[in-house]
């Protein structure tokens, strides 16, 4: 099987119509490069913006975003995924390097009063977001958040910073050679399964073309363009005390969309997580039938209940 051709317009500045809506590439600069993103509708006006799940990327909100109400919406990939740039390979990631990025993007174009939607680690990006920065936050959608899943129990916090550090060391080396690579339909299998199946087949396609890359000009084979320090634990360093007491700071209006077959169900992270609904301020719950990407495998779930909770108006305490 190959890639679908000619469907969306990923990689051109040109614009392209999706529903009758325009979408355009842009690239906003950061020291080490430039964030990509995908703007749909005006871009003159401030956009609601999307952050998607840990190794997806922009095209997540692909099926969703020509059905949301909102004039402007800009859904970027955050560093080392999509079209971004990867860090220096000079270490891996940490969970306080994607919160800088948001706020990068906001200083860049000078924005306040964010409208934020994310999914899984970004929804958990957007929660911590909007605890630091509360008066900057007018709307936070989350679907199927992870920020409970990211709990690191002190028990464990030696243990995974030595498997982490020998893990990066690997990688890094790893790096000095190419890729391991794989033909369309292994990569198409190799997406689905990592997201235990929770990304349709055809969902797959959607996120592959922003996410892959060709070995060579003419080759059949491709590789992830992600990058692979992405997977590992810096990522998930946060603690039940400081998600409770992020939950107390939101003074924004919240809608927490939770999937009937996501990952969050059960045990420790479910209960924390109900714990932090309770706590915010102005937080609207529902769930929803689906996987934890139903954004993006049935969007018409979630789209009437993000366009009804966008226009009601503001009423930040």
């Amino acid at each position: 099987m190959q890639p679908k051709q000619g469907i969306r317009c990923y990689n051109s500045a040109k614009c392209a119509k999706i529903s009758g809506q325009n979408v355009q590439e842009v690239q906003i600069p950061v020291p080490w490069g430039h964030v990509a993103g995908k703007w749909w509708g005006d871009s003159s006006v401030q956009p609601v913006i999307g952050l998607h799940g840990l190794e997806d990327n922009a095209n997540t909100f692909d099926t969703l975003a020509p059905l949301l109400s909102a004039p402007s919406f800009l859904a970027i990939d955050m560093t080392g995924h999509g079209l971004s740039s990867h860090f220096p390979a000079l270490g891996a990631y940490h969970f306080v390097d994607f919160v800088i990025l948001l706020r990068r993007v906001a200083a860049h174009f000078k924005w306040t009063n964010l409208s934020l939607i994310g999914h899984s680690f970004g929804s958990a990006l957007a929660f911590v977001y909007s605890a630091l920065f509360p008066d900057d936050v007018d709307a936070y959608v989350s679907i199927d958040c992870a920020r409970t899943l990211m709990m690191l129990q002190k028990e464990d916090l030696l243990g995974v910073i030595r498997a982490t550090l020998d893990r990066t060391l690997a990688i890094e080396e790893r790096l000095a050679h190419d890729p391991p690579s794989y033909t369309y339909e292994e990569l198409r299998a190799l997406v689905h399964a990592g997201s235990r199946k929770s990304v349709s087949l055809e969902s797959c396609d959607i996120l592959l073309e922003r996410g892959m890359k060709k070995v060579s000009d003419g080759d059949s084979r491709y590789f992830l363009s992600r990058d692979p320090l992405l997977k590992f634990r810096w990522n998930c360093t946060l603690t039940e005390d400081f998600l409770l007491t992020c939950a107390s700071r939101i003074k924004c209006r919240v809608l927490s969309i939770r999937a009937s077959r996501g990952f969050l169900h059960g045990g420790k992270p479910e209960e924390v997580y109900l714990h932090t609904l309770d706590l915010m301020q102005q937080c609207e719950y529902h769930g929803v039938d689906g996987t934890h990407h139903l954004h993006l495998n049935n969007p018409e779930r979630v789209a009437p209940l993000i366009n009804k909770f966008l226009n009601t108006p503001s009423s930040k305490l």
